[in-house]
């Protein structure tokens, strides 16, 4: 997560063209702390989590659906940032409707991480409810991990102003969450369609 993300973009900002008077990486809290910090140690206790508790019923399909809607959410985050008529420019946007390398990887991450994310969340809060024995560490490790994504949410809140429009903010923060109701909905259907 850490390379993907922050570190990646730190590679885009160091050796890419800089349009000037645009901000760069470092002049948003949600990347400075966001992707170096909590989204890193968010997915590391995710995975954790995931990785502590036993399969449990379901879970091929709640992580799939849950992926494949936020996955679509993230994606049109990204598509909304794209085709505003008057965004806020910034160094992976620097004008209406065009995006720079380092933007096109990081719409593509989003898009990435939105699906990838989600399905994580799903497995642990389906195997953590499922489970016979909750192991303290896994539920602790869920907790912590959601802790990390509400502080997230509040760096990209801090951005709002700076980003380059108010409907990738929304798309992003909106994403996992209504992913995780839908695909909850959808496999607790198919689970009572199958009793």
């Amino acid at each position: 997560m850490l390379a993907a993300n922050f570190l990646a973009l730190c590679l885009f900002w160091t050796f890419g063209r800089r349009v000037p008077g645009l901000p760069g990486p470092f002049a948003f809290a949600s990347v400075t702390w966001g992707d170096s910090l909590a989204l890193p140690a968010m997915t590391g206790l995710l995975t954790y989590a995931v990785r502590a508790l036993p399969p449990a019923r379901a879970d091929r399909a709640f992580a799939v659906t849950s992926a494949v809607l936020a996955g679509a959410a993230g994606a049109t985050s990204q598509a909304l940032w794209l085709t505003a008529d008057h965004p806020r420019t910034n160094w992976t946007l620097p004008r209406a409707h065009r995006f720079t390398a380092a933007g096109w990887y990081h719409a593509a991450f989003v898009t990435a991480f939105c699906a990838g994310l989600a399905a994580l969340l799903a497995l642990a809060l389906n195997r953590v409810i499922l489970a016979p024995h909750r192991p303290r560490r896994a539920v602790t490790a869920i907790g912590a991990a959601i802790v990390c994504g509400l502080a997230f949410a509040a760096l990209l809140a801090s951005d709002a102003g700076t980003t380059p429009t108010g409907a990738g903010l929304i798309g992003v923060l909106a994403a996992v969450p209504v992913a995780l109701l839908a695909a909850a909905v959808i496999v607790v259907r198919r689970v009572r369609g199958a009793d």
